[in-house]
């Protein structure tokens, strides 16, 4: 007896949980699928891990149309072909917040607004705003955290750096969470008391900071760069 083919809706669920799950590996994703009259739909839901704007933009992607309710229409277009499956008429999603993390995330809220109720009209937009800036859920992508150097940054410009040199660091491969595209973050474990300095000089290297990332950003390697070799310069573009 062959092996049963699986549905259009069904290929397209267990691609989009295989990709979700080497993304968020510590996250439980339910990816199930239904096939009805006319059309079929994919639903995820996940409990606190990545935000649910983050998964809305993987899902959108695997959602061969939309529906018009101007023209009371369905307008269906191409997915790219490069995800593997002809993809649903219809991918939803719902994230669930369990009570644990509500709580950190209130408690990080009443520490900067003060106390607020759950019924005010700002407090979930607080809340999303408090989680991506403070509790940003990090990637699992392949080659994360893969190369984590550490060591003191001996690079010099300019005559010399005043602020810069001397201090630890360490440089961790990330990525951008918007795109998923390559970037590093430097981040300085030495005791810093002239901030603003260090940013212009961080600048000057050609990386900045990130309040997001808690370092200093730049889109290559730099870890020759702070060390102190200056034959390759960086004129990266700045990205949020």
């Amino acid at each position: 007896m062959g092996k049963r083919q699986l549905t259009g809706a069904a290929l397209t669920a267990k691609l989009i949980k295989q990709r979700l799950t080497a993304l968020y590996p510590r996250v439980k994703f339910s990816v199930t699928n239904d096939n009805f009259s006319m059309g079929n739909s994919v639903r995820i839901s996940w409990t606190d891990g990545p935000n649910q704007r983050t998964i809305d933009a993987i899902a959108k992607q695997y959602q061969y149309g939309s529906f018009d309710g101007m023209t009371d229409s369905y307008n269906y277009e191409a997915i790219d072909p490069a995800l593997g499956c002809e993809g649903a008429k219809y991918v939803s999603c719902s994230r669930d917040i369990s009570a644990g993390h509500k709580a950190m995330l209130h408690a990080k809220i009443v520490e900067i607004y003060g106390e607020i109720s759950a019924n005010d009209h700002s407090y979930y937009r607080r809340l999303n705003e408090v989680e991506q800036e403070f509790f940003p859920y990090p990637k699992a992508l392949p080659g994360k955290h893969s190369r984590r150097v550490a060591g003191v940054v001996g690079g010099q410009r300019g005559g010399g750096n005043t602020i810069i040199s001397g201090l630890e660091y360490e440089v961790i491969k990330d990525v951008d969470t918007r795109d998923s595209s390559e970037l590093f973050v430097v981040k300085i474990i030495t005791r810093v008391d002239d901030f603003s300095s260090l940013r212009q000089e961080m600048d000057a290297f050609g990386g900045y900071y990130s309040r997001f990332k808690r370092g200093f950003i730049f889109r290559q390697d730099p870890t020759a760069l702070l060390a102190g070799d200056d034959s390759s310069e960086t004129g990266e573009e700045k990205v949020a």
